[in-house]
């Protein structure tokens, strides 16, 4: 068990070709792109790869597959976590190969460093770079006031990952928390917010699943079904950021009203409760 958590902001190339690969292919959950960045890319990624609409159809029928998951493209993003960055992609861990086999592996390897050459990427990720470059430092700053202000209230010392990695992406508007699974590193990839910035709440309710989902799995996975034990989690995490942000009157407000309007209020009243005594969270829980 470790007791101190390595935090890193990536400005990352591998992240970024993964989501214009996404993009390109008409990726949009939901919620249309809104910030600059985002735009930029997918203009540019429309007239580079104009004469070659249909070179990464194969691609687009694995991610729009259902069988494997809701997303399919979730174990290529998993792929991606499990090799280096382009144009070589080196395989850092085989992690992977859990969620695909090795024929498939290998496709999507070529088709990924082919993507990444014939899409004039690296001029791409030139150009933008300094967009991630600027908000490096307020992301390692939020981080680490994250992991140290959720441990803190958590009263938790042992923990089974030993790093912590940030990753903002301006290719997506949502967040996604992943581990502790490869190699005993957390990650958050992180949209920007509506103001472009990555606020320590987003953070903070990422690197909290890290913690949260393995104590809930252990204690619940017997008693309730993998939605119900999926809504608690948000829920608790939802409570949890409200109240590590106590002194923020206009944010704690808002999401207050939320939790009420939304019935999820039952988890601010518990983390009320286990507030007024000295057991770990894991422990009152």
């Amino acid at each position: 068990m470790n007791k101190t958590i390595k935090i890193k902001v990536e400005t990352s190339k591998r992240i970024f070709c993964f989501y214009a690969l996404l993009n390109f292919l008409g990726y949009d959950p939901e919620i249309l792109p809104t910030n600059t960045v985002r735009k930029k890319a997918r203009l540019f990624l429309k007239e580079s790869l104009a004469d070659h609409k249909e070179k990464f159809n194969k691609v687009k029928n694995l991610i729009e597959k259902k069988e494997a998951s809701k997303e399919f493209w979730f174990p290529l993003r998993t792929w991606i976590l499990c090799h280096g960055q382009p144009p070589e992609f080196k395989e850092v861990s085989p992690y992977w190969k859990n969620f695909m086999n090795i024929e498939l592996g290998g496709f999507f390897e070529k088709e990924i460093k082919e993507f990444w050459k014939v899409s004039q990427l690296p001029h791409l990720w030139k150009t933008l770079r300094v967009n991630y470059a600027k908000v490096k430092e307020d992301c390692y700053y939020n981080a680490k006031k994250s992991v140290e202000g959720s441990l803190n209230y958590l009263k938790i010392k042992d923990f089974n990952f030993n790093k912590f990695v940030v990753i903002p992406n301006f290719l997506e508007e949502y967040n996604r928390g992943i581990g502790p699974k490869i190699d005993n590193v957390a990650y958050a990839i992180l949209g920007p917010s509506k103001e472009g910035g990555f606020p320590i709440q987003r953070i903070e309710h990422e690197f909290l699943h890290s913690i949260i989902n393995p104590i809930t799995k252990d204690l619940l996975h017997n008693q309730v079904s993998k939605k119900e034990l999926s809504i608690i989690r948000e829920g608790l995490i939802h409570a949890i950021v409200l109240r590590l942000n106590k002194s923020n009157k206009k944010y704690y407000g808002r999401r207050e009203k939320k939790l009420k309007e939304s019935g999820n209020y039952k988890f601010v009243v518990f983390l009320k409760k286990y507030e007024e005594q000295k057991n770990s969270f894991k422990d009152f829980f």
